[in-house]
């Protein structure tokens, strides 16, 4: 995942954590763990206590080492020596809570896998109903889908009803007629709504396996706690989603 910018402007801002897990990809979501430790990966489906964007890797351990260089820093104060020089045990973390974090969207858990493309199988002359059997069993009412060829091609709308392994249906039509052989992509997310049902598109992002991408197989409203802030909707394998991490320790106190 990168740093796609701030919704206030300006830099961005950078601190050193002790880990508490493992951090083995740079560019996940991190953080804060069960105890007073350090920070570590989010979960695939969790995202509470997020302490920001992790830029580099650490491992974490509990054999003792010094792993200090003193002459390294000359500048040493009470946060440098507490978190600052133990060089493989702390990860440096992008830690402002209004950053926007963009997410290549995978076809499924495993990184890199392609969106699955939609060919439309009945014609819908009032341009609302998307038939296709690969649209699959996951609830993704509340979601996008867009048009990638055909008479509708560059046009996307809110997914409304889903209709299981048969049809995706909008309520503000495509404004031309989808006709057979018409391809279609979709993903789980959208940037509004309220988080009931069907509406929750914006609220929620699972990650794929390892973090590091956004697991757009899975039924909307499903995953860690965000909120969505833009889409980038291209082709198969370069589609994108925007968030920022609603459940920031930096920003709101959670017990």
């Amino acid at each position: 995942m990168l740093e796609a910018g701030h919704l206030y402007g300006g830099a961005a801002l950078y601190r050193r954590f002790p880990v508490r897990a493992s951090v083995v990809t740079a560019g996940i979501p991190l953080m804060a763990l069960t105890d007073t430790v350090g920070v570590g990966p989010v979960s695939t489906t969790s995202f509470a206590d997020a302490i920001g964007l992790g830029k580099d890797t650490s491992t974490y351990s509990t054999t003792q080492a010094d792993l200090n260089d003193p002459g390294s820093d000359a500048n040493i104060g009470a946060y440098n020596t507490i978190y600052g020089l133990d060089a493989g045990r702390v990860v440096t973390v992008s830690i402002r809570d209004d950053l926007e974090i963009k997410a290549l969207v995978s076809g499924g858990s495993t990184e890199g896998t392609d969106l699955t493309l939609l060919s439309n199988t009945a014609s819908s002359a009032a341009g609302t109903t998307i038939t296709d059997t690969d649209v699959g069993s996951a609830d993704m009412a509340g979601g996008v889908v867009w048009c990638t060829r055909g008479a509708n091609i560059g046009h996307a709308r809110p997914i409304v009803t889903h209709n299981s392994s048969v049809s995706f249906v909008t309520t503000v039509p495509f404004p031309r007629t989808i006709a057979v052989g018409d391809e279609f992509l979709w993903v789980p997310y959208n940037v509004f709504g309220t988080g009931a049902g069907g509406i929750d598109g914006h609220a929620d992002l699972q990650t794929t396996a390892l973090f590091s991408q956004a697991d757009g197989s899975i039924a909307t409203g499903t995953g860690g706690e965000v909120m969505v802030t833009y889409l980038e909707l291209n082709g198969i394998s370069d589609t994108y989603v925007r968030f920022m991490l609603s459940d920031h320790i930096l920003k709101v106190a959670t017990t």
